[in-house]
């Protein structure tokens, strides 16, 4: 609260004067305020990094928790075809030989009958029908072109594909089954004038056919060319002609992947918290959560879920230890896979993904516990953010009593200022009498 005037009667810089003696009051508290804030949005944000490391590991968590076996497929020659599990299918190898693969035919009308595919087609009924399927007519009107037909084939649903495709001489119109197999032949049949006539004759320029495959010496023949069910379980989609091994076996790799990928983002979890609570001898420095009591509640309890038993009945491995997941001297955790596999042969794939399920879902419940709405780092956050709410009240009080001190100082010191220059206007005024006087 500067004032122009103030000082002109004493001749002293008085606003200089209000402002240190204000300042010298705000500054120790309003640096104390700001340290408190600053070590409160450290901490804040110290909880949200880890947090998000935190969700990595319920990521990982809740995927092994909802983990069911699968298998896996495996093709000598992946050109011939792919295999999908769709069932519960038997483990095991079998040959497949592909001697031919299902074709669709291709019918096209005689070449020479038109010069530009804008031509006029005649007018009539052309019916298509695809092996016994139901037959589908079209009306061709009076100046139809060879494209409306196109057209008009393509948007009645009638089981084929047409083009028109020019062959030097002209445009043809061609037409492709829909589905494959050698009953799937295509038949026109036309009733109309001269010229719609002309298209009624068909020539087959792909010939239909049936897919024919060797499984373990068993000829299979089949329409199309994927093969479902032909083996309990598998969907099998012939690609090319050739021989290839199937080996269907249990997907073993897929659970150790998930377990790996737990491992690692609890290890990236362990390393945050190391650095935020760790505590620098030489330099006599903490880090923004060391001593942290809500950080240290948290890593007990993940501990402790990690050496659970699994509630699982019939099975040996019961523990993440068992399962080949230790917890090493500094926290992080280690995963010897071998081991894994060595449970695996033992008790055997279900058995060992139904404790799997069991001990992250273990390890789930305790994550929610800790970051959940309920959990150990909201209710500290929300503890963070109440402090942060009452040093802005107390920054807010601050203001206040610093802007009357400054007032009262204003007031004061211009009340002395004014009695200063009266008093200068008194002494100049008896020292002209004086003077007067000795004249």
């Amino acid at each position: 609260m500067a004032i122009s005037s103030l000082g002109v009667g004493s001749g002293l810089d008085l606003n200089q004067i209000v402002g240190d003696l204000v300042n010298s009051q705000r500054a120790p508290r309003e640096a104390r305020l700001n340290e408190r804030e600053e070590r409160i949005e450290a901490e804040i944000s110290a909880y949200g990094q880890i947090s998000n490391t935190m969700d990595g590991i319920g990521s990982a968590v809740s995927s092994l928790a909802e983990f069911e076996p699968e298998q896996s497929v495996s093709l000598t020659n992946d050109d011939v075809a792919s295999v999908f599990v769709t069932g519960d299918a038997p483990n095991g190898d079998f040959d497949l030989d592909v001697n031919q693969l299902a074709r669709a035919q291709t019918v096209a009308s005689d070449s020479g009958l038109f010069e530009e595919s804008s031509d006029e087609v005649g007018a009539g009924t052309f019916t298509i029908q695809v092996g016994d399927g139901d037959a589908v007519s079209i009306e061709v009107e009076e100046g139809d072109s060879l494209r409306d037909l196109r057209n008009a084939i393509n948007d009645a649903d009638a089981g084929v594909n047409a083009s028109i495709v020019n062959d030097g001489d002209g445009p043809r119109l061609t037409m492709t089954a829909e589905r494959t197999g050698a009953e799937n032949t295509i038949s026109v049949t036309v009733d109309g004038d001269a010229d719609l006539q002309r298209l009624e004759n068909q020539t087959e320029m792909v010939q239909a056919q049936d897919a024919e495959a060797v499984i373990n010496g068993m000829a299979i023949t089949s329409s199309s060319n994927t093969l479902e069910e032909t083996i309990e379980g598998l969907s099998i989609d012939l690609e090319a002609e050739g021989s290839t091994r199937v080996s269907i076996s249990e997907d073993r790799g897929a659970l150790r992947n998930q377990l790996e990928s737990f491992v690692e983002a609890y290890n990236t979890m362990i390393g945050e918290v190391r650095e935020l609570t760790s505590y620098d001898v030489e330099e006599d420095e903490a880090s923004v959560l060391t001593g942290d009591s809500t950080v240290r509640s948290a890593r007990s309890r993940l501990s402790n879920a990690l050496i659970e038993r699994s509630s699982v009945e019939g099975i040996n491995n019961q523990t993440f230890a068992d399962l080949g997941i230790t917890t090493q001297r500094d926290g992080t955790l280690q995963f010897d896979t071998q081991r894994f596999d060595d449970a695996m042969e033992r008790e055997g794939f279900d058995d060992i993904a139904a404790a799997v399920r069991d001990l992250a879902g273990g390890v789930d419940d305790t994550l929610e516990s800790i970051t959940g709405r309920e959990g150990l780092f909201q209710v500290r956050q929300d503890g963070l953010q109440n402090e942060q709410s009452r040093v802005d009240d107390q920054r807010e009080r601050l203001d206040d009593r610093i802007e009357r001190l400054e007032a009262r100082l204003v007031r004061q010191f211009s009340s002395m200022d004014t009695a200063v220059a009266q008093m200068q206007q008194t002494g100049d005024y008896l020292q002209q009498q004086l003077a007067g006087m000795g004249q």
